[in-house]
């Protein structure tokens, strides 16, 4: 399948397109230079310090990048992954109501995943919105090397352009994986919104420019991990994690 191309950075030197199986080693190289360390709620946790973590969030990214709807940030000129954002559709369904993924179950004693599901709890935004079908924004890294060009933004716009693509009809969803893609021999959901989470100051700058709504702040000190809070562990620039989300029709 063809890998649709949804923007370029400004200066003309990334392209941001869908994640495939060629590029899925390339963002988990990113995620593991940039997303492990410098994140926030990953050094509350640790989880660069364990193997053992680290090993589990990547089995996690890739479970979640066989969705078929994340993005990668490549470098025109060496063909090089510098960013990515991972993402994934959810349903509400009569016989799955509060639209709990599999995933999130199956990880919701560990690490960051634990931390997405107690935000997510503040906030019911199927009932907010009236909605059956998001597209969860999950992860976001870029490149260490790359910072401060624009690529987030690139990543989180394209993120959102896939989202309305796929509220028009359009089966614009790419497989990892022919065996565990999950949309195959059927038209993947029409989104209806978008979700995230955004843990930083600079995280949290780009969706603002983009439009979303603040649905929900949650203050670091009024979480704790080991006994103790977010807060304590970060430094005092680094206190919000802001949950944003934007409708795919306006």
């Amino acid at each position: 399948m063809e890998v649709r191309v949804w923007g370029q950075s400004a200066n003309k030197k990334f392209k941001f397109l869908s994640l495939n199986a060629k590029y899925l080693p390339g963002a988990l190289s990113v995620y593991r230079k940039s997303f492990f360390v410098n994140e926030n709620i990953s050094k509350v946790t640790g989880i660069a310090k364990s193997d053992k973590a680290s090993r589990q969030m990547e089995c996690l990214f890739e479970i979640v990048a066989q969705n078929g709807v994340s993005v990668v940030a490549v470098e025109e000129d060496t063909d090089k992954v510098v960013g990515a954002a991972l993402n994934r559709i959810q349903v509400i369904t009569p016989d799955r109501p509060d639209a709990i993924s599999v995933i999130a179950l199956f990880w919701s004693k560990q690490y960051t995943v634990s931390f997405r599901l107690l935000m997510e709890e503040k906030v019911d935004i199927f009932k907010h919105y009236g909605i059956t079908t998001i597209m969860d924004h999950m992860f976001l890294a870029t490149h260490p090397e790359y910072y401060q060009q624009g690529i987030g933004s690139g990543l989180v716009a394209a993120t959102v352009d896939i989202a309305r693509a796929l509220n028009r009809g359009e089966d614009v969803a790419v497989p990892i994986s022919d065996e565990t893609y999950p949309w195959k021999n059927k038209t993947p959901p029409k989104v209806q919104a978008v979700i995230g989470l955004f843990t930083s100051p600079i995280s949290q700058k780009i969706p603002r420019s983009l439009g979303w709504e603040e649905v929900f702040i949650a203050k670091h000190d009024q979480l704790f991990y080991e006994g103790k809070s977010y807060g304590s562990r970060l430094d005092a620039n680094n206190q919000t994690t802001v949950y944003m989300a934007i409708r795919t029709k306006n």
